[in-house]
């Protein structure tokens, strides 16, 4: 099946955008729609979605405001970006009128290489943006789902004891009839003037009258507790040796009362904690499933347990537990953290039960929204093509690593790899061999680094490999194994066999005040620029 295309719009006379298409052929899978009049452009805008829209403003059929006023009131457009092709630099102006929109500007005569890197930034961060609002809208069905499952969960239950009460109810008010007529049945039975078979009619009709006070009398008696606690749907099974629960509570009278109702409806564990600095000892060195805290404790209150849970990156759900007269910090507590709360004065196993398993279905859903929102996190991160990690990222581990080398002194280098002539790949096999290309490069570099090495896509065919604890020689033999890999490589174009080879600059840390991200960086593609003038399949060092 074949995949629509997105597309980007162009407005512009016919030289810009022969210029335009030239230096795109065969470096974006893209659709390039033309328009030469503002009202062919807001025809297209309104019949299809853009990922970018180009305005040549020296058209002479181009008038700037009428785009811009056009863009912010189409909602299918209004976070459209809007790169503006001039010969006189950016109208400050126009950027005050329109500083909704998200404009950018490039300058006249148009050079091809440019062009790429400019479209080629707007290009990766649409794809990003487009994964992180696919892992949205599966953020958005998983809380629909789990929200309509509670809900279901939560009218059965109240459907359920709506029952139950009637049940008692109609049971209550059949008692004292069905004793009157007991009473009655058994007089009739004494009667010695009855004959044979109307003391069997009366035997029948009082064992029938029987078995329905036993069960008005079954449905009157509390329901009887279930020694299971059920779990919530798609959660993993119980472990076998149950629930590894701690209470922290300072009372072993409280403590006791305690683990015998909890034990009354899930198989479990139960420990204690009499002060919050035992409780983070057991959390710290055991596992455990669930947290039940006193408010008030020797050393502290509930509320310092739950801040030092957070402060922890603590995911055990916390259910707080509270004299009565205090009950109005419940809803504090679960603002902090809490999943539940109840009083002590109200406890019973069919309360507990409740609670525990309320607690352990909004854990699940916690869960789950936490996974996808690190989905979206590690999408956010990602090259969307080579599944590496994106030069956003690259910049954010080299920053982290310069503070790492200057605190503890130690070596760190980073290379800069492009292909070269990759554009001529491109032209001659198509989009589809060039990406196949970079797919397989970047699996080979990631084979060949340590663990503790990043390899990024630095952005068209380059990558960014970031060496911690590297000096120097070692990012040089490194550099040349990488270079010698890449021209050994038989790489697949159909039929053909390709042999291609990288350029590859280094630069490392020399520990001077002040340097920053995009110092080690500059040094890096000075390096590769060296190098790809030397001819390329070389490595040259910055010095």
């Amino acid at each position: 099946m074949k995949t629509a295309k997105d597309k980007l719009l162009l407005l512009a006379g016919a030289d810009t955008k022969t210029a335009l298409t030239d230096a795109l052929k065969g470096f974006f899978d893209l659709d390039i729609l033309e328009a030469d009049t503002e009202k062919k452009a807001f025809e297209l805008i309104y019949t299809h979605f853009f990922i970018l829209v180009l305005a040549d403003e020296t058209h002479p059929h181009t008038d700037m405001y009428k785009i811009g006023a056009m863009l912010m009131s189409h909602r299918q457009t209004y976070n459209t970006p809007l790169l503006i092709l001039t010969d006189t630099g950016p109208k400050k102006q126009f950027l005050a009128d329109f500083t909704p929109l998200k404009i950018d500007y490039m300058a006249k005569p148009l050079e091809g290489e440019f062009v790429r890197a400019k479209i080629n930034i707007f290009y990766e961060l649409f794809k990003q943006k487009k994964a992180v609002d696919q892992s949205l809208n599966e953020l958005d069905k998983i809380y629909k789902k789990t929200a309509s499952q509670y809900d279901l969960a939560v009218q059965e239950e109240f459907l359920k004891k709506e029952l139950t009460g009637r049940s008692v109810t109609a049971a209550n008010q059949l008692q004292q009839p069905l004793r009157l007529l007991q009473g009655s049945m058994s007089q009739l039975l004494q009667d010695k003037s009855a004959g044979p078979r109307v003391k069997s009619g009366l035997a029948s009709i009082k064992t029938a009258v029987d078995r329905i006070a036993l069960i008005a009398k079954k449905l009157s008696a509390p329901p009887v507790k279930s020694k299971h606690i059920p779990l919530p749907e798609g959660q993993a099974p119980q472990p076998a040796q149950g629930y590894q629960i701690l209470y922290i509570e300072d009372s072993n009278e409280d403590f006791r009362i305690f683990s015998h109702f909890i034990r009354g409806v899930i198989t479990c564990s139960v420990s204690q904690a009499k002060t919050l600095e035992k409780a983070m000892e057991l959390i710290s060195e055991n596992r455990i499933d669930l947290i039940f805290i006193n408010d008030i404790l020797p050393d502290g209150n509930g509320f310092d347990l739950l801040l030092k849970l957070n402060q922890v990156r603590s995911k055990i759900p916390v259910i707080f537990t509270l004299e009565k007269h205090s009950l109005h910090k419940g809803p504090e507590a679960m603002a902090k953290g809490a999943f539940a709360y109840f009083a002590k004065e109200e406890i019973s196993a069919e309360h507990i039960f409740s609670i525990i398993h309320g607690t352990l279905k909004k854990a699940g859903i916690a869960r789950e929204a936490e996974d996808a929102r690190n989905r979206i996190i590690i999408i956010s991160r990602k090259d969307f093509l080579t599944k590496l990690y994106n030069r956003q990222c690259f910049e954010q581990e080299l920053e982290s690593e310069i503070s790492t080398s200057k605190r503890y002194d130690t070596p760190l280098s980073v290379l800069l790899v492009d292909f070269d002539h990759f554009k001529a790949v491109n032209i001659a096999h198509g989009y589809d061999t060039g990406d196949a290309i970079l797919t397989t490069s970047a699996v080979l570099m990631q084979s060949m680094v340590r663990n503790h090495d990043l390899v990024c896509r630095y952005g068209g065919e380059e990558f960014g490999l970031v060496l911690p604890n590297t000096a120097l020689n070692g990012a040089r033999m490194l550099a040349e194994r990488i270079r010698e890999k890449i021209a050994g490589f038989r790489f697949e174009a159909g039929t053909t066999e390709l042999n291609l080879t990288v350029s590859i600059g280094i630069a490392s840390y020399d520990h001077k005040p002040g340097t920053a991200v995009h110092d080690l960086t500059k040094n890096a593609l000075q390096a590769l620029a060296l190098a790809m003038d030397q001819g390329g399949n070389k490595v040259r060092a910055f010095i």
